[in-house]
């Protein structure tokens, strides 16, 4: 595969029976519910542009009492994925891969869809770990 569009990305979030919805500017949207690890639900917005897919993530009325700015910097020197930004006084998740180039089906399904979706998930619960211990 060395071309993608939002069709092909929908169909594969199917196959894997990860339930997506469509907003208003056509991007894939999903929902990872709140748990016992991170209490706030964290939705993910899929976007395909010109090969790029994208994920931006935000958990729903979560508002850390530490700084920001340290938290994004903090996760950003630890991990490489997703980058950790902070938009409008909220922490987000984004991260972008390029598929212009020849590719199978399981290396898209594997490092472009798995990994980034459990990476999210994992990086708002360290966020909020991290902001317990600063707050305390």
């Amino acid at each position: 595969m060395n071309s993608i569009n939002s069709d092909i990305i929908r169909s594969i979030f199917d196959e894997l029976q990860i339930a997506t919805t469509l907003d208003e500017d056509g991007d894939l949207r999903l929902c990872l519910s709140a748990d016992e690890n991170f209490p706030y639900d964290v939705v993910i917005y899929v976007m395909v542009n010109n090969n790029q897919l994208s994920f931006a993530a935000g958990a729903m009325d979560y508002t850390p009492a530490a700084d920001l700015y340290h938290l994004a910097n903090k996760h950003n020197c630890n991990n490489i994925l997703p980058v950790a930004v902070v938009r409008d006084g909220n922490i987000r998740m984004e991260c972008s891969f390029l598929l212009d180039e020849e590719v199978s089906k399981e290396y898209i399904v594997n490092n472009c869809i798995r990994l980034p979706i459990s990476q999210i998930w994992k990086a708002f619960c360290d966020i909020e770990k991290e902001q317990s211990l600063m707050v305390k």
